[in-house]
């Protein structure tokens, strides 16, 4: 037992050092929805959708917030680029029409407003690893001009941090001009990476897909307190997560697992513990990895039993 638990701390150490991570950077292309919405109040209108401030955002100014249902459940992200008269809204994969039908049956009768669909001319690259950013300066980018608070132009592509995780950059580029711009990368270093890496390079960097931000889930759960803004006008479910915010009470929390064995990927019931759910996991160099969201009370144990036996350490995301 005492053998287990120097694993676990070990395996924990390597993640909070980025041991994971490749010494520059793996490319990912990301399944993603992508909406654009046109118009001289495109920002205006997705100010009442989106749960963070949009109105005020200046040109290539980037905002990361939520879709969200009137009981506060998260439908999608919204990552947006605002260029004008026109916003891209960046989401999760699979949520695309759903979204921007949500976007259309909320326009006004005096806006003109159009949304459209994106999804198969905009790809979404990831670049994930130590240094993302010195293979992005061998393109002639300068790094300074990379962060979160805005979209740095190159050429026809558009690039940003990701608000998640200071290790990820995120690149906006049309589809067909996306192996091009991979294979510039791979030039100045980088790898370019299978769908097994990215599952298990996002859980290790805490970055949530469409498993985590879904309808089953409420944003405080997820800790993306950040993607809320509790003081700007009404959008569906801010009700629900200003409630919360005043109360402080979680009923569930988002943590990672480890463990030698497989851990099984969906609803569980653990003794002493309760129910929890593994949202995502995937096989590591070393044995398995997961993020689940767990009663808030239990985030703090150091280790759960599953019913087939798998013993996994719990770490904070």
């Amino acid at each position: 037992m005492q053998t287990g638990h120097a694993d676990a701390a070990s395996r924990s150490d390597e993640t909070m050092s980025g041991a994971y991570l490749h010494p520059l950077a793996r490319v990912h292309v990301v399944p993603s929805s992508i909406s654009v919405v046109e118009g001289a109040t495109c920002l205006e209108h997705l100010n009442r959708i989106v749960s963070v401030e949009t109105q005020e955002l200046p040109v290539l100014g980037r905002a990361d917030g939520l879709i969200c249902n009137a009981n506060g459940r998260i439908l999608d992200n919204a990552t947006i680029c605002n260029l004008g008269e026109q916003a891209i809204i960046l989401g999760n994969e699979g949520t695309g029409d759903s979204t921007r039908e949500i976007l259309a049956s909320g326009i006004p009768w005096d806006e003109n407003l159009v949304v459209k669909d994106a999804d198969a001319a905009i790809s979404h690259i990831i670049l994930l690893g130590k240094a993302p950013l010195r293979c992005l300066a061998g393109l002639g980018i300068n790094p300074t001009d990379v962060g979160t608070e805005r979209w740095t132009e190159y050429g026809n592509s558009l690039i940003s941090t990701h608000r998640q995780c200071e290790d990820a950059i995120q690149v906006l580029i049309p589809s067909g001009h996306c192996d091009a711009f991979i294979s510039a990368l791979v030039n100045n270093g980088a790898k370019r990476s299978s769908l097994h890496d990215w599952v298990r390079d996002r859980i290790l960097s805490g970055l949530l897909s469409h498993h985590e931000l879904n309808s089953q889930n409420l944003p405080f759960e997820l800790g993306l307190e950040q993607f809320v803004a509790l003081d700007k006008g009404c959008y569906p479910g801010q009700e629900i997560h200003a409630r919360m915010e005043s109360r402080g009470a979680l009923a569930r929390s988002l943590v990672r697992l480890r463990s030698n064995g497989q851990i099984p990927q969906g609803k569980s019931k653990i003794e002493a513990i309760g129910s929890i759910t593994v949202t995502s996991t995937c096989q590591d160099d070393i044995g398995y990895v997961a993020l689940a969201l767990i009663p808030h009370a239990a985030a703090d144990v150091a280790t759960l039993v599953f019913e087939d036996g798998t013993v996994a350490s719990v770490e904070s995301v």
